[in-house]
């Protein structure tokens, strides 16, 4: 049925109410014209209006990392070393919440360098080079599952943003305080770990949510080594463009807890490795200063 325009059946309704009977009482004409009503109402009279467009979802961001991570949003920490700088970061990245374990490594790159055994312990005895492909192929495997977006990439924290992750807000030498005394309940050295790795997040975490920043295994980080600059103020600093040594930072179960300060350092040619020396992994959009240091496949 072609639908009446309202003007139409409103002409149609006048003139048929208009229209005089005979004997016609008060509740005939109510009736006629409630008839009339309902007649216009089913051949369309109302005026049509399009239902509501429904909204459109939005397709939720894809974030679901292989790895337990931490964001971290810009911000600034303080180094002391022979000076006191301030080192500002200014871009936010996510931080993994404890080391590469065994199972995590082995499940990416097939097997285990590791001098100690355990699906649990942080994967040691690993060079530079062997955690950068794991980052690699990590990259790679996350975003061929949708895991993390196609701008995305994991790759090892620079040395700042080590840091900054470690000290979680603190001025002092470590996380939770400056003297190594307090060390027991915050990280494996050589005073408590008995000669070997342990698993990881056994001990407290920082105020980041953390865990082994201080001890267990010391950390690959991105930079090559050199001297910190002396400069009073210092934005994203990492490290000079070329050298022979990559930085390792964080201390761990062969040294003692004062090694284990967030500033401490060691380094290592990046195709060495040995059996206290692991790593954890930063995740990171591109473009960034970092990126090129990298080759992923989509």
């Amino acid at each position: 049925m072609e639908q009446i325009s309202l003007t139409y059946c409103s002409q149609i309704m006048m003139i048929m109410i208009r229209r005089r009977q005979d004997t016609v009482s008060f509740c005939g004409v109510i009736s006629k014209v409630t008839l009339i009503v309902s007649v216009l109402v089913v051949a369309g009279c109302d005026a049509v209006q399009d239902p509501p467009s429904a909204p459109v979802a939005q397709k939720p961001v894809v974030f679901n990392p292989s790895i337990s991570m931490s964001e971290f949003k810009p911000g600034q920490f303080i180094r002391v070393t022979d000076a006191r700088q301030r080192v500002s970061i200014t871009r936010g990245f996510w931080m993994g919440t404890h080391e590469v374990t065994q199972r995590e490594f082995e499940s990416v790159m097939g097997s285990t360098p590791s001098f100690f055994k355990g699906e649990t312990l942080p994967v040691d005895k690993v060079s530079f080079e062997q955690a950068m492909a794991f980052c690699n192929a990590l990259t790679t495997g996350d975003r061929k599952a949708g895991r993390i977006a196609t701008n995305m990439i994991y790759r090892l924290p620079t040395e700042a943003e080590w840091e900054y992750a470690c000290l979680a807000g603190a001025t002092t030498a470590f996380s939770f305080g400056d003297s190594e005394a307090e060390a027991d309940a915050h990280a494996w050295s050589a005073e408590n770990a008995d000669d070997k790795t342990n698993p990881v997040g056994q001990k407290k975490p920082n105020a980041n949510g953390l865990y082994d920043m201080h001890g267990n295994v010391w950390e690959w980080v991105m930079d090559w080594f050199a001297p910190h600059p002396k400069a009073e103020q210092l934005v994203d600093p990492s490290g000079p463009p070329e050298g022979k040594h990559r930085v390792f930072k964080g201390g761990g179960w062969y040294h003692e807890a004062k090694f284990a300060r967030s500033t401490s350092r060691f380094m290592m040619e990046p195709g060495m490795s040995i059996n206290f020396v692991g790593f954890r992994v930063a995740l990171v959009e591109t473009p960034c200063p970092l990126g090129s240091w990298f080759s992923v496949g989509s």
